[in-house]
């Protein structure tokens, strides 16, 4: 199976990124996680590609002129398109079907996941053909991940509230009453305010070092030597 993983990013220079988080620790601060947040990311999808070379990564971005951007060279890298979230979403996954057998769509608020998970996502997709899609809830009620071996129609997206503690829930019934099967995969944490950080924290140091990427490890670091101001 063919599959493609879109990220959705943004450009730090052309857009405001971790807005709540900025509002609690600064906006220095928040970019300088977003950065390593990136990182960590690129780095995990690094190493699916290792493990399944028929997995394609792109950025999915969320200004016109950003794919052109030197930073994104590591992937194909591709415009969201205009509109709320719900129809970037459903922009992205359209594009992407054209040449995959399965599109799936992360985002960056993450940086905690691992390949493992991802290509498991994958496999139970490829392996179950009465499934169409997976997902992996967010704590906060949205989803860290979202795979599908078909279209979701753009109606479909466009009717959930997103960044809502039902947000996960509303998708997955949408899709159920169009007759699709959503299979419900490991939930995650995402980073979007304060406490989520020290989680975080908490999160990576438990995995030790051994397990951690080289960007993931470099996030730690920076979580540690900034410990004092999160906890203000």
């Amino acid at each position: 199976m063919k599959c493609a993983i879109a990220i959705f990013a943004k450009t730090i220079e052309l857009s405001s990124v971790k807005t709540r988080l900025a509002a609690s620790i600064g906006k220095e601060k928040a970019e300088q996680f977003y950065r390593l947040s990136v990182v960590c990311v690129e780095e995990v999808l690094q190493d699916v590609v290792r493990q399944n070379p028929n997995v394609f990564p792109h950025w999915a971005l969320a200004e016109e002129e950003a794919p052109s951007r030197s930073e994104w060279c590591s992937f194909p890298a591709m415009w969201t398109g205009e509109g709320e979230l719900g129809e970037r979403l459903a922009n992205v996954s359209n594009m992407l079907f054209e040449n995959h057998d399965a599109v799936f769509l992360i985002g960056t608020d993450s940086p905690q996941m691992n390949a493992k998970r991802i290509l498991h996502s994958i496999e139970s997709l490829e392996a179950n053909p009465d499934l169409d899609h997976i997902s992996g809830p967010a704590k906060d009620g949205g989803f860290w991940l979202w795979g599908s071996r078909k279209i979701l129609p753009g109606t479909i997206w466009n009717s959930v509230i997103y960044s809502a503690a039902t947000t996960l829930e509303e998708l997955v019934a949408a899709a159920n009453a169009h007759g699709d099967h959503v299979h419900i995969a490991h939930e995650m944490q995402d980073v979007d305010m304060l406490e989520d950080l020290i989680t975080l924290q908490e999160t990576l140091e438990q995995k030790g070092g051994d397990v951690l990427l080289t960007a993931q490890k470099m996030l730690l670091e920076w979580l540690q030597e900034n410990n004092p101001t999160f906890r203000v």
